[in-house]
């Protein structure tokens, strides 16, 4: 459920609109595509994670396959990464908040989400866990709801259409692949954002009754579910609407496309009702981001790998400090919405989905190490064998290196402008960190057999 609900977000809901204006029906192929690459990188994670289920995760794990440089890229990048996707998730709260109040600001509504979530951090671990909890129900019962009552329509009509709407849209205004197999590839890489989330699945890892089974049970079927939601919700939205409509002139969504559908229906206020639960579900995930991403830089932080005050907690438990350092995120989303309200979602999509991209390509390396690691140690087989190593490990490599030059043309040139120099102050710094402070070295790993 973790690695489910950081997963289910904004990419789904609001970026769909984007992603189908690059390939219209064939974003259905796009997404699995996507969702292909991340079962590869969850398979090969579950198999890491059950074997060493440490604190930390693979940024751990990653310390000691790939060095103290790697976990302290690894770490960093998945807490940046996280931060990076709250901006993007209260953006488009505020997104959603303009479906009923077309006047508000993109900014105003920006910092009005920041606050709340902020404050959600901020309060008792317990309040954070109840308010989890009952955002990802709403955010699993909303695309379970949807699919039905969009099946339901396509396959036997609604009292608004006078027969089964059937499913010529897919097929028709330019064909299944209007742009051909570029856009599916192009959609591909804005399909990439959607599957972000999906290794928080190893945080867990260490507090798992029997991280041996449960850790590959429940990630494998976490990402197969991951990609019935994304292809089903995607193929019900392409198929009740012309694809066209569900996008702006300029590419990008206008609002979700799943509200678009649901005004569409004939179904008094399913327009707003939809509406509500998207941003249910968008500061769930913001909510959730901002969790993993703070709890990270606090690990950091005792790790000596983060400022000092952020190892410091309140007397709930929260670590206050980290959580006022992640704020940060809050302030860059609201300056991007301030400034530029009808980009700032998409600058950070690109952002985000460059952090993605690195942390995939950081497991897919330690996974290469692991495995030689521990086939020479034992001949019993790993409780997750990821099929297909180690082709697959660079099949995902070179994928998630071409995605990333790929990404400008996509219309996220920010990928590059940002990214680049990003990745380089991101190891610079470590290496400027480990001459003006002694690192401590990674906690030794005892095999699970």
């Amino acid at each position: 459920m973790i690695g489910l609900s950081g997963a289910l977000g904004t990419g789904l809901f609001l970026g769909s609109g984007s992603t189908i204006s690059f390939a219209g029906p064939g974003t259905i192929v796009s997404y699995f595509l996507a969702g292909m690459l991340a079962l590869a990188v969850v398979w090969a994670l579950a198999e890491i994670v059950s074997v060493y289920p440490i604190p930390g995760g693979h940024g751990a794990v990653a310390a000691v396959f790939l060095g103290k440089g790697g976990g302290y890229v690894a770490r960093w990048n998945l807490a940046i990464e996280m931060l990076v996707a709250v901006g993007a998730e209260v953006t488009a709260a505020a997104t959603y908040l303009q479906h009923w109040f077309p006047g508000l600001p993109i900014g105003l509504g920006t910092v009005l989400c920041s606050l709340f979530i902020a404050a959600l951090n901020l309060a008792t671990v317990r309040l954070y866990g109840v308010a989890e909890y009952w955002f990802s129900m709403f955010k699993v019962t909303a695309i379970v709801v949807f699919i039905l009552m969009g099946l339901s329509i396509l396959l036997f009509g609604w009292p608004a259409h006078s027969g089964p709407v059937g499913f010529g849209n897919l097929v028709e205004n330019g064909g299944f692949a209007p742009f051909g197999l570029a856009g599916i590839l192009l959609a591909t890489c804005m399909a990439v954002f959607s599957f972000g989330g999906i290794e928080n699945v190893s945080i867990a890892a260490a507090e798992s009754e029997n991280p041996r089974e449960g850790i590959p049970r429940a990630a494998r079927t976490m990402i197969w579910r991951l990609v019935f939601f994304y292809i089903l919700a995607i193929g019900v939205i392409l198929a009740l609407q012309d694809w066209r409509a569900t996008v702006a002139a300029s590419g990008h969504a206008e609002a979700s496309p799943f509200v678009k559908v649901m005004d569409m229906v004939g179904i008094p206020a399913a327009g707003h009702v939809m509406n509500a639960i998207l941003l249910i579900a968008a500061l769930s995930s913001a909510n959730g981001c901002l969790y993993s991403g703070s709890r990270m830089i606090h690990s950091l932080a005792l790790d000596k790998m983060a400022p000092a005050f952020a190892a410091r907690t309140g007397e709930n438990g929260a670590p206050r400090g980290a959580v006022a350092l992640a704020t940060l995120c809050f302030v860059l989303a609201s300056v991007l919405a301030i400034v530029s309200p009808s980009q700032a979602f998409m600058y950070l999509y690109g952002c985000a989905t460059v952090g993605i991209l690195v942390t995939w390509v950081i497991i897919m390396l330690t996974h290469l190490k692991f495995r030689r690691h521990y086939d020479a140690l034992t001949s019993e087989r790993p409780p997750a064998k990821l099929w297909g190593y180690p082709v697959v490990n660079w099949v995902v490599i070179v994928a998630s290196v071409a995605v990333f030059l790929a990404l400008p043309l996509t219309g996220m040139a920010v990928a590059w402008i940002a990214g680049i120099p990003y990745l380089i102050a991101l190891v610079a710094s470590y290496f400027v960190l480990s001459r003006v402070r002694k690192l401590p070295d990674p906690a030794p790993l005892t095999l699970q057999i």
